[in-house]
């Protein structure tokens, strides 16, 4: 079994990441903020706004600070046939992991796919888990330089150097394959606005686009989203 795999994420509230980060403390504050931009001078309170705003910013991707607010699958024999898709949205994250995890001891697969798997989908899962103290139920090894147990199409396509990272829609368009519906930025927008179904099918819109670029770069020509998308479950947790 493989499985190809997307997570869609939100920012915590600004006030949620200053009680992590101890803006309620300004020793805690200047120690953490001079540690992540040691060129910057606090003196003056908008030189030190201005480092708390593009502190904040960065966050957004770290799972630390946010959250997960749906996960998508698509699973696959070891030949690469369909095997159905699910998505898992909501605002109750600990649920949402702890079904993902009971999936995956279900499923037992030998392959993970992502894009950018090992530097954001994989970890950020491990860090959210490990917060809500939902116990994995097994450990997927995130070893650079390998291609198995997980296949990150943008680090192979890169070969593991930064510089060469290219975001999926524009290794879509390089690879001829259909491309994103959206950006991540929309999430936020569609989460806010309640639209959880729609990012579920965004989800599965940007884990079908991985699995076609993973199978271009196998030589493999990918099925239809139509074909690979038949069988999808939106699932809302509660």
């Amino acid at each position: 079994m493989k499985i190809v795999l997307d997570i869609e994420t939100v920012q915590a509230p600004r006030e949620e990441w200053a009680r992590l980060v101890g803006l309620g403390s300004s020793s805690a504050t200047d120690d953490w903020a001079e540690s992540r931009q040691p060129l910057l001078v606090y003196g003056e309170s908008s030189e030190r706004k201005q480092a708390e705003d593009e502190l904040y910013e960065k966050s957004s991707f770290d799972g630390t600070f946010s959250r997960i607010v749906c996960i998508g699958l698509i699973m696959f024999s070891d030949q690469m046939e369909p095997q159905g898709a699910v998505a898992w949205y909501g605002a109750n994250e600990k649920e949402l992991l702890r079904q993902f995890w009971a999936k995956q001891a279900q499923l037992r697969p030998s392959l993970f796919i992502a894009h950018n798997g090992l530097g954001f989908d994989l970890p950020f899962i491990k860090k959210r888990s490990i917060i809500h103290q939902v116990k994995p139920s097994f450990e997927i090894s995130l070893a650079k330089f390998r291609t198995d147990p997980v296949y990150d199409t943008m680090a192979v396509w890169s070969n593991w150097e930064a510089r060469g990272w290219v975001k999926l829609d524009v290794l879509a368009r390089a690879l001829q394959v259909e491309t994103k519906s959206g950006s991540g930025k929309q999430v936020a927008e569609m989460w806010a606005k309640g639209q959880g179904k729609e990012i579920a099918d965004y989800c599965l819109q940007d884990t079908y686009v991985t699995y076609a670029c993973y199978c271009r770069m196998n030589f493999r020509e990918p099925l239809s989203r139509e074909v690979v998308l038949l069988a999808k479950e939106l699932i809302e947790v509660s």
